[in-house]
């Protein structure tokens, strides 16, 4: 049986092996880019693609602690681009998220006590008009059942509801500091009652389910996406074998 550093190269060769794949793929696909369905997969699709890219990157350096929050928005991509090729008209839903943010930042530009990072908005927008625009903007796709959902919302959608009431969780920990995540990341017992701080202490060992979800999720969509495109001619089983071989890995390091 492999040891986890072991296993921890075995994920890094096999996201290089299923980048390789997608790149690929982005050079022979075709798709209709007046088709809002269309458009926005390939668009999430290559930002999956470049996330994982970046996380490839971040290895080769040994620059860990950025790893579990890449994750967290690979996994809002993974759902949101599930749900697209899924609902005609998700990506309704994606603009109204937009817009729900837009009103938002809008409020906050014509409030009474001026945001001064919010100078240039209001020197070139009237912000009330927006304000009104944006919220019937909103009303209307509201009325349609098109509005704005959350992310629990959008992981039931896709069928992920699990993976976001556990390892969604846990990366939103790292994403915002929370302190779980310092003393994970941060902190070392040195004796019953004495701890230490330290830096760069996670090794690629200690990120193994991280790192080994990272090729599963783009191979997974490379597969669906060349699917629902129509896209022909790519040969997925050696990914699949080796992704298999992978996940055969993970697990028995757990047993």
């Amino acid at each position: 049986m492999q040891n986890a550093n072991e296993v921890a190269t075995q994920c890094e060769d096999t996201l290089a092996s299923v980048l390789g794949l997608a790149m690929h793929f982005l050079k022979t696909l075709s798709f209709n880019p007046k088709d809002p369905q269309q458009l926005y997969s390939v668009c999430l699709y290559t930002r999956l693609v470049e996330i994982a890219s970046g996380r490839k990157a971040l290895l080769e350096k040994n620059s860990l602690v950025g790893i579990p929050i890449f994750l967290r928005s690979m996994f809002e991509a993974d759902i949101d681009l599930t749900n697209l090729m899924k609902c005609r008209d998700y990506s309704k839903r994606m603009y109204a998220s937009f817009l729900k943010e837009k009103l938002r930042l809008t409020k906050e530009a014509s409030s009474s006590k001026p945001n001064p990072f919010l100078k240039a908005v209001r020197e070139s927008r009237n912000p009330a008009e927006d304000l009104k625009e944006t919220k019937d903007e909103l009303d209307r796709l509201a009325a349609e059942k098109n509005g704005p959902i959350d992310i629990r919302c959008r992981s039931e959608l896709a069928g992920k509801i699990d993976e976001y009431l556990s390892i969604y969780n846990m990366l939103c920990l790292d994403t915002h500091n929370n302190i779980r995540s310092l003393e994970d990341w941060h902190i070392e017992v040195a004796g019953s009652d004495d701890y230490h701080a330290v830096a760069f202490k996670q090794t690629k060992a200690d990120l193994v389910h991280h790192l080994s979800a990272i090729p599963g999720i783009v191979l997974l969509q490379t597969k669906a996406l060349a699917g629902f495109l129509g896209t022909s001619g790519i040969e997925f089983e050696k990914y699949y074998k080796e992704y298999t071989e992978l996940q055969h890995a993970v697990k028995q390091l757990g047993s």
